[in-house]
Order: C-alpha cells, then structure tokens, then sequence
C-alpha cells in the first residue's frame, strides 16, 4: 500500500472502530438484557474486547500493513461478536422506524427540490428561464440555505438506508435525523458567511478571486460548496464548534478588557496624601 493509502484505511478503521462502539453501547442499554444473562454478558464481553482493540489501536504511532490487518482482524472479530448480539434483538419495529425515516426524508427532499425550482421560475420541465437567486447580497444565502439542505438530506439518505440495509436502524435516532435537517440551513449559512464574505478580502488577485469568485461562476461555487457543508453535516457540525470556541474567546477577551476600564474609571482617588 501507499503511504495515501494506509492513512485513508487508518481512517477508515478508526470510524469503523467508533461505530462498533456505538453499536455494543445501543445494545447494552436494550431492556430485554435486563431479562436474558447470555445477552448481558455477551455484550460486556464485546464491551471488554472493543477496549482492547482500541487500547491496540492508539499504541500504533506509525501505521504500517502488518500492525492494520491485525487491527482489523481484531475488530472484525469484535463485530461478529456484535452481530451475533444484534440478532437476537433485531426487531420488527425496527423496519418499520427506518423504512417511515427514509420515505419521510424523501418526501421532505422532493419537495423542497420542487419549491426550489418554482422559486427559480422553472415550469413543466423548462430550464429555459432558470437563473440564481443572487451571486452578490444577502440574498445568495437563500441559495446557501437550499443547497446545504439538499446536501444534508442527501446524506441522511445514506445513513437510513445503509443501516435499514444493515437491519439496524434504531427507532430512537428519529429525532437526530429530524434535529440534524433543521440544523443543517443555519450551520450551512453561518459557515459559508465566513468563506464568502472573508474570501473576497484574503482572496483578493489569486484564482478564488479570479475564477471561483468571478461572476457566473460564484453562483456554481456557492451551490457546489454549499452541498458539500451539507453533506458532510458532522464535520460541518465540528467547524461550527471550532468557529464557536474562537467567537466566545474573543467576546470573553473585549469583556474582560471593558470590565478593566469600567473597575478602574469607578475606583476610588487616592486621599490619603501619601
């Protein structure tokens, strides 16, 4: 393997190893191992055999072929361990939660693609008169918004159906689904304010300013980049984090600076002739 390549399967295997844990985690909290013992300690042995595998893991300073196929031997065995578990508690209602969560994102999906295009004057299959809403004012972000909300259904797609085909879609991440789609629009805007209104200032006489930026092209990188924050919501998620810890540090800083003026300006003159 490439060096590209053993860090792509290291990252892989680090995401399968975080599922696997959510996985014996949903589980073990399952009611019905309140009354079956062979369940019960079935699962902490997954538990105690995931810690292992994860202990292994984070020794690993230098992934290398060999130390790779013996991680993921480990954890596909840990995964056998939690399908045998699985299977026992996969129940019908299962099915149904997860076939209603992808009809429903469907249909929220088909219909926003059809207010989309009638806002954009599309009619019977006529593109003819399409054109964006705006490349420049506050009004591209109602392109932001879309788009970032195609992306995200998009995505929630994919999770329903990969773990409905998984027969594992559990009924209580409804309201994550849902969570996530409201979300999605605000998080997509906040982020894309930055890189819009900030990359016409850093981006000045270079090829974002040059090309992506040009007019008739800003409207495709908006919808493109926008999709993109969409589709990726979880990391979108993490950068709004990270945005949000730098904002709170500055407003903490200028508050503390005013707060200094304000105690000094209030303190008291020294009368004591001294």
């Amino acid at each position: 393997m490439t060096e590209k390549e053993l860090q792509r399967q290291w990252r892989l295997l680090e995401v399968n190893l975080a599922e696997t844990r959510i996985r014996i985690r949903r589980y073990t909290l399952d009611p019905r191992l309140r009354k079956d013992d062979d369940l019960r300690a079935k699962s902490d042995e997954a538990w105690n055999d995931w810690l292992k595998v994860r202990e292994a893991f984070h020794k690993v300073k230098d992934p290398k072929e060999d130390a790779l196929r013996e991680l993921e031997a480990q954890l596909l065995s840990v995964d056998r361990q939690t399908d045998l578990i699985q299977r026992d508690l996969i129940s019908e209602r299962s099915q149904r939660a997860g076939t209603t969560t992808v009809a429903w994102l469907a249909v929220v999906l088909v219909v926003l693609v059809w207010v989309y295009l009638a806002i954009h004057q599309v009619r019977w299959g006529d593109f003819s008169q399409f054109e964006p809403l705006a490349e420049w004012g506050p009004l591209k972000y109602v392109e932001v918004a879309f788009w970032g909300t195609f992306g995200t259904l998009c995505a929630l797609l994919f999770f329903a159906t990969h773990y409905l085909m998984r027969r594992d879609f559990d009924e209580w991440y409804k309201g994550w689904y849902v969570s996530t789609l409201l979300r999605a629009p605000f998080l997509t805007v906040s982020l894309m304010m930055v890189v819009l209104e900030f990359a016409e200032w850093y981006g000045e006489d270079k090829w974002i300013q040059n090309y992506l930026l040009e007019e008739g092209n800003k409207s495709y990188f908006i919808a493109f980049l926008s999709f993109m924050l969409g589709v990726t919501i979880n990391e979108t998620s993490e950068i709004i984090r990270d945005l949000g810890d730098g904002v709170a540090a500055f407003v903490r800083g200028a508050i503390a600076r005013i707060s200094d003026k304000l105690s000094s300006a209030m303190s008291r003159p020294d009368t004591s002739g001294k």
